[in-house]
């Protein structure tokens, strides 16, 4: 007797990848990449290490009191703001550590938008009427304060404070400290040899919205959280400063569904070192993407883990789109977006297709690089080596994955 053939559903048809074995390498790399964080031991470094840059940033003068510091977790380059290689105009001096921060630091706190001039909607000028008390080095032959101006008294005065630190002696030790483009990072060490990171990048912060901006009231609560407050970033054309809602869009991260973050996480895995190419947008471009989706999709099918492979192999074709259109705006200002100029489109739109025909194989490229972060940091941690992953996982890494059995 013949029995009837079981349909094929759980087959992706671009790709002839299991649907069930992408959801399980979603799983493993977050996994992976949150055990860096869960030891004992890292997460009192990483508090030592925030209160000691803290006070670094404290020693510098003028700045606004009080004072109110934006943290960031990840670097400057990892998506977490509007911001592209091409903007820094020089590559990080540092490679990229498991554990690493931005801070935003605001030079000025201005009451409102009223006070500044807005050429476009992505940017603003900033009028040097406004610096009250201008540092001696300082200057500007121009009506506007710009973001070369401010780095060239901010950076210099951040470093002053940090080489305070050139003799310091364990919890915390000094490795390095670079200014790049108009920020600085600072790299510190512990006692175990483990390494953190800090991009520091001085700001201004301004109480309400700039004229046109949408949906951003939708995740004001009654009690103010978060504060009705947008950032001008120092990366923008001509002097001009950028704007950015990083303050709001971190508390929209910390309330995505636990699917939707797997799915961010492994697309900023996979495709960051693509995006964070000289000319590429940079990864930020993948969290405004998922932003879109969140706008047309259900809510319900978004927060059902079984759908982040669905999610994930989505996300890569609408990007794509995304660079063939050379098209890709930014869902809180219209008029902004975030693709304008790009000349990298089409060999982009290549690059993501690839991944999109081989999502299992670039996935367990990331999770075998996230396993190598994890053994290290354990080594590190614990002095001792950990024991290679059993030889039934490698080779189930190893095998077909044609069709389901």
């Amino acid at each position: 007797m013949t029995s009837s053939a079981r349909p094929l559903t759980d087959v992706d048809f671009c790709s002839g990848s299991r649907i069930e074995e992408i959801n399980k390498l979603l799983e493993e790399l977050e996994r992976r990449e949150s055990s860096t964080l869960q030891e004992k031991e890292v997460l009192q470094s990483c508090v030592q290490a925030k209160d000691l840059i803290f006070s670094l940033v404290g020693q510098i003068h003028p700045l606004p009191s009080p004072n109110a510091f934006l943290l960031l977790s990840g670097g400057l380059c990892s998506g977490l703001l509007d911001v592209s290689p091409t903007d820094l105009g020089t590559r990080t001096p540092f490679i990229s550590y498991s554990i690493s921060y931005t801070l935003l630091v605001p030079i000025l706190r201005l009451p409102s938008p009223d006070v500044l001039s807005q050429p476009c909607p992505c940017h603003y000028h900033l009028p040097i009427s406004l610096w009250e008390k201008p540092h001696p080095e300082l200057g500007s032959d121009g009506p506007h304060l710009t973001p070369d101006h401010v780095s060239q008294w901010f950076l210099p005065s951040f470093l002053s404070a940090v080489s305070s630190l050139r003799d310091s002696s364990p919890p915390l030790t000094l490795e390095r400290a670079d200014v790049w483009g108009n920020c600085a990072s600072i790299l510190l060490s512990t006692s175990s040899a483990l390494l953190i990171r800090f991009d520091i990048v001085p700001v201004v912060e301004v109480r309400g919205w700039p004229p046109g901006a949408q949906y951003l009231d939708d995740w004001l609560g009654e009690d103010g959280v978060p504060p009705q407050v947008f950032h001008l970033l120092p990366w923008g054309a001509e002097g001009q400063w950028r704007v950015g809602f990083p303050g709001v869009e971190l508390y929209m991260r910390r309330y995505l569904h636990p699917t939707q973050s797997r799915v961010l996480r492994a697309s900023m895995a996979v495709l960051g070192p693509i995006l964070q190419q000289h000319g590429g947008p940079g990864p930020y471009i993948l969290w405004i993407t998922l932003i879109h989706a969140c706008e047309r999709l259900p809510q319900g099918y978004l927060c059902q883990g079984q759908n982040a492979a669905s999610c994930f192999l989505g996300l890569l074709e609408e990007l794509s789109l995304s660079f063939l259109r050379g098209s890709c705006p930014n869902p809180f200002l219209p008029g902004c977006d975030l693709l304008l100029g790009s000349a990298q489109g089409h060999y982009l739109a290549r690059k993501v297709s690839e991944v999109r025909t081989q999502p299992v194989y670039y996935l367990r490229e990331v999770v075998r690089e996230a396993k190598e972060v994890v053994r290290e940091a354990k080594e590190v941690a614990k002095g001792e080596k950990v024991e290679k992953e059993d030889i039934e996982e490698e080779e189930e890494e190893r095998g077909s994955s044609c069709y389901p059995s």
